[in-house]
Parts: structure tokens; sequence; C-alpha cells
């Protein structure tokens, strides 16, 4: 995705792995994803299956590529890792937060892509 092509204010996806099922029992199930933001930290969410995927659910192998529904928030100045522009993006549309409650996260550009649902 070319930073020209996203505006603060769109919807994008953010691309994470589906690593494991935190409840099967459950509809929809409930399972754990996790991705990695642009200065190199680890994160996790966790939320119903089909917020990270609809071809995800309880009966889906995993790890598995998955992707998290985001606004674009701002291109921070300054920001490069690995000459890649870092974005920030909000999980507010879905309201899914980190297990800290985090939801904004500073991201590697090479890790979005436009959103199915538009802008």
């Amino acid at each position: 995705m070319d930073r020209l092509a996203i505006r603060p204010g769109d919807r994008v996806e953010l691309a994470c792995e589906a690593v494991d099922w935190v409840d099967r029992d459950v509809i929809p199930a409930v399972v754990r994803v996790v991705f990695t933001d642009g200065q190199g930290r680890a994160w996790s969410l966790v939320d119903k299956a089909p917020i990270f995927g609809t071809d995800l659910d309880s009966t889906s192998a995993l790890p598995r590529p998955a992707a998290v529904r985001c606004v674009v928030e701002a291109f921070p100045d300054g920001f490069v890792a690995s000459s890649t522009p870092l974005v920030l993006v909000s999980t507010e549309p879905d309201h899914v937060t980190a297990e800290d409650g985090t939801n904004l996260f500073l991201v590697s550009l090479d890790l979005l892509r436009p959103s199915e649902a538009g802008s």
C-alpha cells in the first residue's frame, strides 16, 4: 500500500496472525491474534473470530493469517522503520483492544491493506 493512497480517516486492515483459540465452545468462537508494531513490540488482541476475518471459525487450523479493521489516525513525522513509513491506526471500528486496553498502534505501512468495508 502506498502512503499516498491512504489518508487519515480511511479504513484499512492490519495484517496479523491468529495463533490460538481462547474459547471454541462459545458462538462465535474467541481467538487470539498477534502482530508486531513498527517499533518491534509484539501485541495480542482477543475477540470473536469473525472480527479478524470472515473465513475464520472454530474449525480453522491455527496459526493462520488474519486481519484487524482499523482507521488511519495519522502519519507521524520522523517515524521510519527500515525505510518504511509508520502509520498510527486505531482499532476502534470493532472496539478491539490489546489486553492492556490499548487501541492505538504505530505500525509499518507494509502491514496495511485497503479495507473490504471501504473508506
